[in-house]
């Protein structure tokens, strides 16, 4: 095994063990011992990766994004049709949120503090994330199947409700997961942005 395929290895392992500890207590009340011994990882090269427990924070938060766009466009980007895409990018989000829980609940949550470079790499795949989106979404604009809309409000009308039924789920305040909704929600997304 490669020095990188290692580094790479211990890195998501680090990550990994530091979500369950974050879902179980929280990240303020983690103690970075507990991921240490549980990764198997020395204090040194945990340091060496990631800072301190706020930078494994910040590193699960930017790790769980970059997926999370990444899934998303790949579930989007080959739908020919305004219908289907828009549906698909529900449906995608409701069974993310089901099938990774954890993670969504963490990235939901209000605890997580990003340095001003971690805000920035955001910002940067946010920047990324917007302009394939924009490319699907044009031509569908232009052929009249969806409503001429600013871009940055396309997302929240899409996701939304979405969101909202996914921070219910995850706390307990619903019994039905995302994906048992997901037609719901889908076709509710459809109705808010095609032309009428």
């Amino acid at each position: 095994m490669s020095r990188q395929t290692q580094t790479s290895a211990l890195k998501s392992r680090v990550i990994e063990v530091a979500l369950a500890h974050f879902s179980e207590v929280g990240v303020e009340r983690t103690n970075v011992g507990d991921i240490l011994k549980d990764a198997n990882c020395s204090v040194g090269s945990l340091y060496h990766h990631f800072g301190n427990k706020e930078g494994i924070a910040e590193a699960l938060f930017i790790d769980g994004v970059n997926q999370f766009n990444a899934n998303l466009l790949n579930a989007l980007l080959p739908r020919r049709a305004a219908s289907t895409g828009i549906k698909s990018i529900v449906t995608f989000c409701c069974e993310w949120v089901t099938d990774q829980s954890q993670l969504a609940a963490y990235m939901l949550s209000r605890e997580i503090k990003l340095s001003e470079s971690a805000k920035q790499e955001l910002r940067e795949m946010d920047g990324a994330l917007a302009q394939s989106l924009s490319d699907w979404f044009v031509p569908h604009v232009e052929s009249s199947a969806l409503q001429e809309l600013p871009t940055n409000m396309y997302l929240p009308l899409i996701c939304g409700p979405t969101l909202e039924y996914s921070r219910m789920w995850l706390s307990g305040r619903s019994r039905k997961s995302p994906r048992d909704v997901s037609p719901v929600l889908a076709e509710a997304a459809w109705q808010s942005v095609k032309k009428t």
